[in-house]
């Protein structure tokens, strides 16, 4: 269900549109690893995608209009994000794991199961720590049998809010930003006397590797 924006929150959202728009268009665009998705559209596996918090500025303009459903936390911050996603032609679902975490699972059950829509999580949550998974990612990718398929970007040119306790990126203007797609995960389910702490533990340590290697692949290709 779409948001009625307030005075304000309609010029935040138009503001941040254009700022986002007006930086990419004037970079150069390089994907990697398409062909990841590809195989997982033709066997009709539902996806979940999977990035740090960092990365959001340009996961919004690479899945606007694609139908794709973003959690987003109730935080006032969260708000901000929401009403630009919006902008972006996506439908979010708002939760987090402090507030409303249940009904937002729920609704993400369904996305899943019924419409079929991908979801994209920020796997550290909206309030970090930094690069450490949340449980909710994993539990939902067992339950729906879905996908997880971690992603991230980096840019020949970026700028890096240290201050911010998720070190937010945004790409500076006329640079090169390479998007990555990381290996998809299928997550084996729990077996028979298995302890399920422990299973989900190790889990969510794969993924963390997993996402934190594909980070570090995509900002290798800037260093060289």
């Amino acid at each position: 269900m779409r948001s009625h924006p307030t005075p304000k929150y309609f010029f935040l959202r138009k503001a941040a549109k254009f700022l986002i728009n007006a930086i990419i268009k004037t970079c150069r665009i390089h994907i990697a690893n398409q062909a990841h998705i590809r195989a997982l559209r033709e066997n009709n596996i539902p996806i979940i995608f999977t990035f740090w918090h960092r990365h959001i500025f340009f996961v919004i303009f690479r899945f606007k209009h694609s139908g794709a459903r973003p959690l987003i936390s109730h935080s006032r911050d969260g708000e901000i994000v929401s009403q630009i996603a919006e902008e972006f032609g996506m439908n979010p679902i708002r939760g987090s794991s402090s507030s409303g975490g249940a009904r937002a699972f729920l609704k993400l059950l369904e996305s899943l199961k019924t419409e079929k829509s991908d979801i994209l999580i920020t796997a550290d949550g909206p309030r970090g720590p930094l690069r450490e998974i949340k449980d909710g990612t994993i539990l939902l990718a067992l339950k729906t049998h879905s996908a997880i398929v971690p992603i991230s970007w980096h840019s020949s040119r970026v700028k890096v809010f240290k201050k911010t306790w998720d070190r937010f990126m945004i790409p500076l203007p006329f640079s090169h930003i390479t998007f990555s797609y990381g290996e998809p995960i299928i997550l084996p389910p729990t077996e028979k006397g298995q302890n399920k702490e422990q299973h989900l533990t190790i889990l969510k340590t794969e993924l963390q590797e997993r996402m934190v290697r594909l980070e570090q692949q995509t900002e290798a290709i800037y260093k060289k």
